[in-house]
């Protein structure tokens, strides 16, 4: 089974949402941008135990005053002619929320179980088909789906809402009337919710307790023994001397207040059991220890934060893979090492039927096809989603090599910033890190992006914009001419503003410029001596001369970032800091472009 659509309409902060899923969904995207409220939706429809939880009032999406919708003050004649004038006060704002779910894979049985309600899906136009009777059916192009809506009703003046699942097909909303999913129908759909939790433990409501459930009748039996192991192990704790005879001193002066004779011996009476006798209790009690690089098992705990997360995963994996369903989780590999993380989301993707995950890791991203992401954005003031488009010729292909290269790591981030150098980057970076009392691009939300070449930038931008990044490009200005404004022009067609360095200026004459001549001398003449750059007789040039050749010789040598490092006090390039702090506020939409920079 596995999901082929699902749309959101006003639930929590989703105004509306719709998505088309493949075999699988990678769910990223922007802090508070709602990748966790993707997963809850889908839980919201197919979990049956959804529903025992009570709704509440943020459930609901609540437009802001100047948006309109749920919760604004309508002014409205509310008279007639003929009749008396309404009390609107009487009204009850009532909100609402859908969530509505195609899913398809259905298998033999459960096609069969829900025939009465399965529709016609079209798999070329990847739409819902507006008819249901078998002599439309055309199966090299449509397929049985089952289309399911949760809803939610809240009522703002009692505080009380309800909520529920019904199949859309043979339910009319505009009467009110639903023909709602029973639980044990909904228990049918095979759905996992990956839920955090310690690993290995053996308590009722763990993973691993779970997977043992599944095993038969031979976990019963075992918890019986060991439960009645313990407790004749602690029948000799309560039988020993010492104890005994504490036993008889505690309870001798309330023999008679409990009615215990006097030749009644009080180790018979008092036994220790863990919790009681409780066998849960007593589970709660184990805790697993691990061998693991040393001869003594040490708790889980001791072997640190990352063991615990991996075999956290590693129990989530085989659960998935024996539901063979739709698997949901949120926030993967959180706790987990870069490699791990990558390891186990590939694992995980291929034990599932389908698979929905957000996470904030990238490397657990490298998991998934670029064509199934979702990245979730905020850059319009309200949540958007942005699903790649699969590449269709080899110089797209070439360009999808950055997105997880670069643009991986960047999709937390608001915006991004593209620059034409390859080190513009690390040169810019230097500079915002001597600068410690100025934010940092990332303050903000902005990653800096390097490219190759003015091609390059437009291709990258044009992929940025599609995964829904606000995109700055920044160009070099070293070759003036009709080439010039050509990438120019272009580049404000793909980017959502440009910034563009000043004539005749790429970035090592840009880190050069107007820095003092003792300076440029005392930075470069160390960095001769460590790179060996050929720098003899700097002195003897002019101030024009010595900045060209100081500039082509990091452009040879690559070292922009350790000569900024080398830069004394308070010395500073200064338009490189004005190409930095302008590219920083149109990334920020602050300021507005396109601009070409001044010297």
């Amino acid at each position: 089974m596995r999901v082929r659509q699902l749309r959101i309409s006003s639930f929590r902060g989703w105004r509306e949402l719709e998505l088309r899923a493949g075999q699988h969904a990678l769910v990223v995207g922007e802090p508070r941008a709602g990748r966790s409220d993707i997963i809850e939706a889908l839980r919201r429809v197919l979990d049956p135990d959804s529903i025992r939880t009570p709704p509440n009032e943020f459930d609901v999406y609540l437009a802001a005053p100047d948006e309109g919708g749920a919760g604004d003050e309508v002014e409205a004649d509310t008279t007639d002619a003929d009749e008396e004038p309404v009390d609107v006060d009487d009204e009850v704002d009532i909100r609402s929320a859908e969530i509505e779910v195609v899913l398809s894979d259905l298998g033999e049985v459960l096609e069969q179980h829900f025939f009465r309600r399965l529709e016609l899906w079209d798999a070329e136009g990847d739409v819902l088909v507006e008819a249901s009777a078998a002599e439309d059916l055309d199966e090299e192009r449509h397929e049985l789906v089952l289309r399911l809506c949760y809803r939610l009703r809240w009522n703002p003046e009692e505080g009380v809402g309800e909520h529920w699942v019904d199949y859309p097909k043979t339910s009319d909303s505009e009467d009110e009337s639903y023909d709602r999913a029973r639980r044990p129908d909904r228990s049918m759909l095979p759905f996992v919710v990956l839920m955090p939790g310690q690993p290995l433990t053996l308590r009722p409501g763990g993973a691993f307790r779970e997977l043992l459930s599944s095993g038969g009748d031979d976990l019963a039996t075992a918890l019986q023994a060991l439960s009645s192991a313990v407790d004749d192990a602690t029948d000799g704790l309560s039988a020993t001397e010492v104890v005994t005879a504490v036993l008889d001193d505690v309870f001798e002066p309330v023999r008679g207040t409990l009615d215990i004779g006097a030749d009644t011996a009080i180790s018979r009476i008092v036994n220790f059991r863990a919790e009681g006798g409780s066998v849960a209790g007593l589970l709660r009690a184990l805790q697993p220890a691990l061998r693991l690089g040393c001869p003594e098992a040490l708790p889980l705990r001791r072997h640190g934060s990352t063991t615990s997360a991996v075999l956290a995963a590693a129990e989530a994996l085989v659960v998935a893979a024996q539901a063979g369903a739709v698997v949901v989780c949120d926030d993967f590999g959180d706790q987990l090492d870069a490699g791990a993380a990558e390891h186990l989301a590939r694992e995980l993707r291929t034990a599932c039927d389908q698979l929905w995950m957000s996470t904030r890791r990238p490397e657990a991203a490298r998991a998934f096809r670029p064509e199934e992401m979702v990245r979730l954005s905020l850059r319009t003031g309200e949540r958007t989603a942005h699903q790649m488009v699969a590449p269709s010729d080899k110089r797209e292909l070439g360009v999808v090599r950055q997105l997880h290269l670069q643009l991986l790591p960047a999709m937390s981030s608001r915006a991004i910033v593209v620059f034409e150098g390859r080190h513009d980057v690390a040169a810019l970076t230097a500079i915002s890190q001597r600068r410690v009392s100025k934010p940092s691009p990332a303050t903000y939300g902005v990653r800096f992006i390097e490219s190759e070449g003015h091609t390059e930038v437009v291709k990258i931008c044009r992929l940025a914009r599609q995964l829904g990044f606000r995109v700055i490009a920044g160009l070099d200005f070293d070759k003036p001419g009709q080439g010039a404004d050509t990438s120019f022009a272009e580049a404000q067609q793909v980017a959502d503003d440009v910034i563009r360095l000043p004539e005749r200026f790429a970035i090592e004459m840009a880190l050069v410029h107007g820095v003092p001549r003792q300076s440029l001398l005392d930075a470069f003449t160390e960095l001769d001596e460590q790179w060996q750059l050929g720098l003899a007789n700097m002195d003897q040039l002019n101030d024009a001369d010595l900045e060209k050749r100081l500039a082509k010789a990091l452009h040879k040598s690559g070292v922009h970032a350790q000569y900024v490092y080398l830069l004394a006090g308070k010395v500073s390039p200064k338009v490189a800091i004005r190409f930095l702090d302008q590219a920083v506020e149109l990334a920020r939409g602050t300021a507005t472009g396109p601009v070409t920079l001044t010297a």
